[in-house]
């Protein structure tokens, strides 16, 4: 005699992971101990306990680690494609916005988890899982600076990795704090702006613009 329609619906949904419900909760869960632990530490088991479901109901949908992993970053990517870094009209405006919105992000589970995979990204697993979300992302913080140099703010040949990672040490050295402190996230910027004004953020190799002639007296 075959199960009754309620009955196999309640198994599928706790025994097969089909159901949205189960899915989100094993979602949520893999997120929180991918924040926790990282991707080396990551334990199923762990998800299964936060998650209240079988291990068993994790590997019919996710059949290793990896792929569990992978299911959470897709999701990480879904408000990463719905929300592009600002284009304020001033790299200045930009890299304020564009830091902030980082140091939001970062205080929630997702941001955190975020972090612990580019800090293993050099494992090919997981590199293998972030795919190219990094380098596109990455594109976008570089196209700043490519606009602003295009509107001539900061000068031909600026290298834009190397201001971008220095304005971003800069307004780390604070990251420890749970609340966004504005004037130094300011400050930090307008100090390494002012550094690739005055030439500093050229590679030696790279050509440099001509200085302006001398005034005359008249």
């Amino acid at each position: 005699m075959g199960r009754p329609p309620e009955a196999t619906r309640r198994t599928q949904g706790v025994l097969g992971g089909r159901s949205d419900g189960v899915v989100r909760r094993v979602l949520d869960a893999a997120t929180g101990e991918l924040a926790r632990s990282g991707y080396a530490g990551f334990r199923v088991d762990e998800v299964a306990a936060r998650a209240e479901v079988n291990k068993t109901t994790i590997y019919r949908r996710w059949p290793s680690r990896a792929a569990l992993v992978g299911a959470v970053v897709g999701r990480l990517k879904e408000p990463l494609r719905a929300s592009p870094l600002p284009d304020t009209g001033t790299l200045e405006g930009d890299l304020i916005e564009a830091f902030a919105r980082r140091f939001a992000v970062g205080r929630r589970v997702e941001g955190r988890a975020w972090a612990r995979l580019l800090d293993e990204r050099r494992h090919p697993e997981v590199a293998a899982i972030l795919g190219d979300a990094v380098e596109g992302r990455r594109d976008e913080w570089r196209a700043m600076v490519a606009r602003a140099v295009a509107r001539a703010e900061v000068p031909a040949g600026t290298d834009a990795a190397l201001l971008l990672e220095v304005a971003r040490a800069i307004v780390d050295a604070r990251g420890g704090s749970r609340r966004l402190d504005e004037a130094w996230l300011t400050l930090a910027v307008r100090t390494v702006l002012a550094g690739a004004r005055a030439g500093t953020l050229i590679p030696a190799t790279a050509p440099r613009p001509a200085p302006a002639p001398p005034s005359r007296a008249t």
